[in-house]
């Protein structure tokens, strides 16, 4: 045994003693039917499905020509740090400002995204904006299924994704069935609405959901989600788990400390690898080294998470400042290595143009605020910390990212909460639908394959 993990011995003990004083019985978890987050007085909802374009106004995009046009980045790069570790680079960023102001161009990813047929109606007093994708008739079998995705995304990270989910086999995946895909906008994020109440939590948005697929006649359905989507679909699961015919994973939400059998797998896993059987996990399996890692990349999680609106002004009146802090989280998020290289590595997953298109959908909307909100109602609303020790019964797969910063949760781990199925590792980051869409849905097909 290394001398470093003698050294970590006696806290991995600690940290098991802490996971069985975490332990509570299971109590029950109230989950109202109905809530209201709209303005004013409680009202009925106007369940009418409407159709939607994106449209923005010509004067939006002039406004933000004069702001970048205008940005201060009067900021130096260190002489000693040409690199991403203190944040976006200042050379990196005069660099996209550039092509911002010169070769991007909105009205042709305005055009992109009005390819999918969008949809608004009201739930809970918020009007919810949705894809609503269906596969060509040649499928005579259609599985509908929500994608839901995360911060600092929106649904744009599914535009590769959704081609190949209603069309398989366009795309070289050998399937006989297609989805109907339904990717609806978090309320705050993208063209839903921004909630105008406090208490909007990632439970209460899986019940929106829910109510989502429901209205629109589908009673029984599967599920995708990463990041903030995948909390949202566990907790749909793990309260209306009679709606949910198998929930599928590019991010797996098991806490520390849920579990007592899965920590103690976890700390098993990195004393004696052997008894993990991912080939991968067992070179580099640590639960601790993770901990530094976080310490540094986490500090915009305890800012939304605490002052939200203070944190979030700035980024809403500069978009400059919002794309800084925005795209830097798709260099690091995507690969930790990329902070050291000038460019944050920024294209060698992604576009310019799918990275600011990102970014337009948050300024456009003007709602990186309330996106940040979704932050603190996660910490206020303790029904999710409690509903996360559940067990998921329902078929559940993993589709782990070997790059993925917040999760790669060996198998022997999750089966603790989850009912894991399907696990698959694949060479991509935390962005997964936008990274890596073809092995994404791959792994989509063989899960629901195998259950069948």
């Amino acid at each position: 045994m290394g001398i470093l993990k003698l050294i970590l011995l006696p806290v991995a003990v600690g940290v098991l003693i802490a996971t069985v004083w975490n332990l509570v019985p299971e109590k029950e978890v109230i989950v109202e039917e109905n809530n209201f987050y709209g303005s004013g007085k409680i009202r009925a909802d106007n369940t009418e499905i409407k159709p939607f374009k994106v449209n923005v106004d010509q004067k939006v995009i002039d406004d933000l020509k004069h702001r970048l046009e205008n940005a201060r980045i009067s900021h130096s790069v260190l002489e000693d740090s040409d690199d991403f570790f203190y944040g976006f680079n200042a050379k990196q960023l005069l660099k996209l400002r550039d092509y911002w102001l010169n070769k991007y161009d909105w009205r042709k990813q305005e055009a992109i995204i009005n390819q999918f047929p969008q949809f608004t109606t009201e739930i809970e007093g918020l009007q919810v904006h949705f894809l609503r994708v269906q596969p060509s008739k040649s499928y005579k079998i259609v599985k509908p299924i929500l994608v839901a995705h995360g911060w600092p995304g929106n649904v744009f990270e599914f535009y590769k994704l959704i081609p190949i989910l209603t069309d398989p086999k366009k795309h070289g995946i050998n399937s006989e069935f297609a989805f109907e895909v339904i990717a609806p906008s978090i309320p705050g994020y993208g063209w839903s609405e921004q909630p105008k109440k406090s208490g909007f939590s990632q439970l209460a948005c899986a019940r929106v959901f829910k109510k989502l697929m429901v209205r629109l006649g589908f009673d029984k359905f599967y599920l995708q989600g990463g990041d903030w989507g995948a909390i949202i679909t566990s907790l749909l699961t793990r309260v209306y788990p009679e709606h949910v015919i198998a929930l599928h994973l590019n991010m797996m939400p098991a806490m520390p400390g849920t579990s007592f059998m899965g920590t103690l797998y976890d700390i098993l896993g990195w004393l004696v690898p052997s008894t993990l059987s991912s080939k991968a996990l067992q070179k580099n399996h640590n639960p601790f080294s993770k901990f530094g890692v976080m310490i540094v990349e986490t500090g915009y999680m305890h800012l939304q998470a605490t002052k939200p609106d203070t944190a979030g002004t700035s980024l809403n009146d500069s978009p400059i400042g919002l794309a800084a802090y925005i795209i830097e989280k798709f260099s690091t998020w995507t690969n930790t290595d990329y902070r050291a290289l000038p460019d944050g590595g920024l294209n060698k997953r992604f576009t310019n143009d799918e990275l600011l298109t990102i970014v337009m959908i948050y300024w456009t909307n003007g709602n990186i605020v309330s996106s940040q909100r979704f932050y603190r109602e996660f910490f206020l609303d303790k029904r999710c910390e409690d509903l996360g020790k559940k067990y998921v019964s329902t078929p559940t797969a993993h589709a782990s990212g070997l790059n993925e910063l917040y999760d790669r949760t060996p198998i022997e781990v999750s089966r603790y909460l989850f009912n894991i199925t399907h696990y698959t590792e694949i060479d991509m980051g935390h962005f997964a639908a936008f990274e890596a869409p073809k092995p994404v849905a791959a792994s989509v097909f063989q899960f629901i394959k195998d259950l069948e």
